[in-house]
């Protein structure tokens, strides 16, 4: 059995350091490799991303000013990108949960509603469950004295390619400023 002395350890010790050492000159190589080429498309990739959303807009735009064109069907596929009108989820509000809870119940005594989704609607420290009154009819919704809110047509214009690229359509998403905006990339 050889004994190890601090000596050994040191130059171990060393040789690690000298090993890490490399590794991160390597590492700033490849970091500066990596900035060239980055650096030297950004421009051209800055360009398409603002041509790209000046086109967005101006798509956008016309289709919110003919929603006519848009009855049936709601949207169009051309050369991959889907686009026309699409209905958003409305907002629900109420005045008053425990009212609307009690309402709920008397709806449920009355058969209108089941004992299921009565607990899909209502927690059981009686708050009203959006998630829950989402999947009543509007009749219902109605009776209860929720009102829905902004749930009105807004453009659609996304890929239906199911292959596109999630950095570009984040740029196109960040440029926009539109959750929808996809590209299909070649």
């Amino acid at each position: 059995m050889t004994t190890t002395t601090l000596e050994d350890l040191q130059k171990r010790a060393t040789n690690l350091s000298q090993l890490r050492d490399k590794l991160a000159a390597l590492l700033a190589t490849l970091q500066g490799e990596i900035d060239t080429v980055k650096n030297g498309h950004m421009a051209a990739i800055r360009r398409a991303a603002r041509q790209i959303t000046q086109q967005h807009n101006e798509l956008s735009e016309l289709i919110s000013a003919n929603p006519g064109l848009f009855a049936k069907p709601r949207s169009y596929v051309v050369d991959g990108l889907k686009f026309g009108l699409q209905k958003q989820k409305g907002k629900m509000t109420w005045a008053d949960g425990d009212d609307l809870c009690r309402r709920i119940r008397k709806l449920a005594y009355a058969g209108d509603i089941s004992a299921g989704q009565v607990a899909l609607c209502i927690k059981t420290e009686d708050k009203p469950v959006v998630a829950g009154l989402e999947q009543l009819d509007a009749k219902l919704l109605k009776k209860l004295g929720i009102t829905v809110e902004l749930d009105t047509d807004a453009p659609l214009i996304k890929s239906v390619d199911s292959e596109v690229e999630k950095a570009v359509n984040a740029m196109i998403k960040d440029a926009t400023k539109d959750a929808n905006a996809e590209v299909a990339c070649p």
